[in-house]
């Protein structure tokens, strides 16, 4: 997303024990960037989905998007119009739970379901409105997923990706809070910075550090919602200070920290 990007982001089950959170994206122009979230979402408009570095899959007002947790994508408009999303991120723990297998594969990541466009999208103007309960949100969430992935969810296969790539990967996630070096980097790879700089980018669309530093992000995300401190969140994250995360956050998601976790206060008290 962009600096330019108007994002009203809310939580429809805050206080739950399965985090979601939704979101109505306009947007000039979509960068590259992760969540750790599974991410569901309908163009209001003809649009364009990137995944990774090469890959490119135009979306429309019938299709559901599907953006895995931390894949590298971004939601880009065409002939320079302003793409419109309205998106549903969702805990993985939620989606392993409903599938029943472990992690879903779908065969791409636009898949034309008309009515369950639909269905996605009035389920999440209703409860930007606040004319649905959290607990309804809840529920209609759930028998949204349950549908979507008994029609179009397979099995998972291991990705074809280089073992240096996958171990840098997994290395890179799991220290959501730390800083690494390039040296660490390196030695977890098992091959040159330089190749790994070169397959990494390739194969997940952004080098490693440029990777982590959305994984750190995409963290810091989360924690915001959870109504943590700007403050702490930078601390937390790894991040110099609270001005340093917020010049990162607004230049990724379209808005600062602050006005991020006054959306979801303004929505609560709007609906209480």
């Amino acid at each position: 997303m962009s600096s330019a990007a108007i994002v009203p982001f809310w939580q429809p089950s805050r206080g739950a024990t399965v985090e979601l959170v939704c979101a109505h994206l306009e947007a000039s122009e979509g960068s590259l960037h992760l969540h750790e979230e599974w991410q569901f979402g309908v163009p209001e408009s003809p649009s364009k989905l990137s995944l990774g570095a090469f890959r490119r899959y135009s979306a429309h007002a019938d299709d559901v998007t599907i953006v895995a947790p931390y894949a590298v994508h971004a939601e880009r408009g065409v002939a320079g119009e302003a793409p419109r999303w309205r998106i549903l991120y969702v805990a993985p723990s939620l989606v392993t739970e409903l599938y029943g297998h472990n992690v879903p594969h779908f065969r791409c990541p636009v898949v034309t379901d008309a009515p369950a466009a639909a269905e996605l999208c009035e389920l999440t103007r209703q409860s930007g409105e606040g004319s649905i309960s959290d607990a309804e949100c809840l529920t209609l969430v759930s028998g949204w997923l349950t549908q979507f992935l008994r029609r179009h969810g397979e099995r998972a296969t291991a990705p074809q990706r280089k073992l240096a790539v996958e171990r840098t990967l997994a290395f890179l996630q799991n220290r959501p809070t730390q800083s690494v070096s390039s040296r660490e980097v390196e030695a977890v790879a098992g091959v040159t910075l330089s190749y790994l700089q070169r397959s990494f980018s390739r194969a997940v669309g952004l080098p490693p550090g440029s990777y982590h530093a959305q994984v750190r992000l995409a963290r810091a995300r989360r924690l915001l919602a959870q109504g943590k401190s700007a403050t702490w969140v930078a601390h937390e994250c790894g991040f110099a200070d609270q001005s340093h995360l917020t010049r990162r956050f607004k230049a990724c998601h379209g808005l600062t920290p602050g006005a991020f976790q006054a959306q979801s206060r303004d929505r609560r008290s709007s609906v209480e």
